[in-house]
């Protein structure tokens, strides 16, 4: 089972080949409100129990506290029945697809936003404020998660993004099969440490 709750919810199912039996985006829905439901609606549509899950895979960022927590704390209901659980970071699919190098973006919200570039194994990420955007563009190829990545200021730097959503869609085996081989456990990747995400204002 797949759980990605970074931005909207995605939910899928992968069969023993890591073939997508199910794979549904929400949007416009309050996360929270809907995983409970809509993974029982998943699993049964597909004649499938809970118990019979074999692993549960996570997007773990990088996001947002309370939307990563969503995703972890449902996989850590399952896990506590016996499901291994294990993650990745939206960042790392490009490369799992055969792309040598590039610049993940996505907003961050509090008016910064987050580059991740690398260039073969060497890598760099940081946030930059709106007015230090420009200092991240590089001529390369950018990646977005899906378009709730971008705002209408990032939107003037960056077309013709590709979408790591979609690869996940057209490329299961690729990126699937690397996090299952490795039994890779990503730690949860917040944008900020909770203490500044949280900060009150004075």
């Amino acid at each position: 089972m797949f759980i990605d709750s970074t931005y909207d919810l995605i939910l899928g199912v992968l069969d023993d080949g890591l073939n997508w039996l199910a794979f549904e985006r929400q949007t416009g829905q309050k996360a929270s409100a809907i995983i409970q439901s809509k993974t029982y609606e998943m699993l049964s549509k597909h004649n499938l129990k809970a118990n019979e899950i074999k692993a549960v895979i996570l997007v773990n960022g990088p996001g947002f506290y309370t939307g990563l927590r969503l995703a972890e704390g449902f996989a850590d209901v399952l896990n506590f029945f016996g499901v291994p659980q294990f993650s990745f970071y939206s960042y790392e699919i490009p490369k799992w697809c055969g792309y040598q190098s590039g610049t993940w973006f996505t907003k961050a919200y509090r008016g910064e936003y987050y580059f991740y570039h690398w260039e073969g194994e060497n890598s760099e990420q940081f946030l930059l404020s709106a007015k230090e955007i420009e200092k991240g563009i590089k001529d390369q190829q950018f990646f977005i998660h899906s378009p709730i990545s971008l705002d209408e200021t990032s939107s003037k730097f960056i077309s013709n993004a590709i979408e790591t959503v979609e690869l996940l869609q057209k490329r299961p085996q690729d990126i699937f099969k690397q996090v299952l081989d490795s039994k890779q456990k990503r730690e949860s990747f917040y944008f900020r440490a909770p203490e500044d995400e949280f900060k009150v204002n004075p």
